[in-house]
C-alpha cells in the first residue's frame, strides 16, 4: 500500500499519493498527473478573482490579441465549443468581456475584453506567477526554464 505524502501544514494542499511505480516512468501519465497538480494551484490562486483557470486563459488571450470570435478564441485555447460557450457567458455575466458585432461580417460576433477584464487579468497574473512558483518550487531558476522550453519544444507545430 503506497503512503500518501503530506505537504507542509498549512500549506493549502491536499495530500498527493506517489505515482503507482507501473506508472512512474510513463510520460503520458507523468504530463497528466503534473497538469493535474498544477491545475489545482491555480484553479486555488485563481478562486478569490471568480476565475478558472479557462476563463483566466480566454481572457489572457483576447488581451494579448485584441478581439476574437467565440470560435477562434476556443481553437487558439484548444477547447471545445461546448466549453468555449460556458467560459464565454461566465466572463460575459462577470462583465470582463462583452460581445460586439463584428463590422466585417454583421452576422457574427466578437469578443473583447472589457476594462473591468483587463483589470481583473492584472492581478490573476499575479495569482498564477505565484501558482507557478508554488508548484514549481523544486526547481532552480534554470530547471524551471529548461522545463518550459522544453514543453514547448513538444507541442510548437
Amino acid at each position: 500500500m503506497v503512503e500518501p505524502t503530506r505537504d507542509p501544514p498549512g500549506s493549502g494542499s491536499p495530500a498527493r499519493e506517489q505515482p503507482p511505480a507501473a506508472l512512474s516512468d510513463r510520460l503520458g501519465y507523468l504530463l497528466g498527473r503534473a497538469h493535474m497538480e498544477h491545475r489545482s494551484v491555480a484553479e486555488r490562486a485563481l478562486a478569490s478573482l471568480h476565475l478558472g483557470v479557462k476563463e483566466y486563459g480566454a481572457l489572457s488571450v483576447l488581451v494579448e490579441e485584441g478581439p476574437l470570435s467565440q470560435q477562434r478564441l476556443g481553437a487558439r485555447q484548444g477547447v471545445d465549443r461546448t466549453t468555449m460557450v460556458a467560459v464565454v457567458d461566465q466572463l460575459e455575466r462577470n462583465r470582463l468581456v462583452a460581445r460586439r458585432r463584428n463590422p466585417d461580417d454583421r452576422r457574427a460576433y466578437s469578443l473583447h475584453a472589457t476594462p473591468a477584464g483587463r483589470r481583473a487579468l492584472e492581478q490573476a497574473n499575479q495569482a498564477v506567477e505565484g501558482a507557478e512558483d508554488e508548484f514549481l518550487a523544486g526547481l532552480s531558476a534554470a530547471d524551471r526554464r529548461r522545463l518550459k522550453n522544453l514543453l514547448r519544444t513538444l507541442i510548437a507545430p
